[in-house]
């Protein structure tokens, strides 16, 4: 039986910090729509905000690489567990972790597997940069 993977989106400004022994999915090295004043107080809950994310240059290419790894840690020899956690992870929350979590989502589901996301900072207050 596949384990059901648990996707968890977070801000690293926000504490507490994601748990150490869960494989976190970096988004911050993508272009943050924070700075651009018309997004900024915006989410990923907006879909022209969750397109821009997926359409920066490279994003895509590093969701099918972070799908990957997944499928692979999730059957890998020795695997038992029910559950596997997965963070997505960028400064505030709001933007590029939430709307990674969403494509990861969509392509496990897509391959059959029994996914839920949830999005632990996206309501949270835009951090000041």
């Amino acid at each position: 039986m596949r384990p059901t993977i648990n996707i968890i989106s977070l801000g690293l400004g926000h504490a507490p910090a994601p748990r150490t022994d869960v494989p976190v999915i970096d988004m911050r090295p993508f272009r943050d729509p924070h700075v651009t004043p018309d997004m900024r107080n915006r989410t990923a809950l907006d879909d022209d905000i969750t397109t821009h994310v997926l359409n920066t240059p490279g994003v895509r290419e590093h969701l099918d690489a972070a799908v990957a790894e997944i499928v692979s840690y999730a059957t890998g020899p020795g695997r038992h567990q029910d559950t596997i956690t997965v963070v997505t992870a960028c400064v505030g929350g709001r933007h590029r972790a939430p709307a990674a979590a969403w494509r990861i989502g969509a392509l496990l589901s897509n391959k059959g597997w029994d996914v839920n996301v949830d999005h632990r900072d996206l309501h949270r207050p835009v951090i000041e940069r």
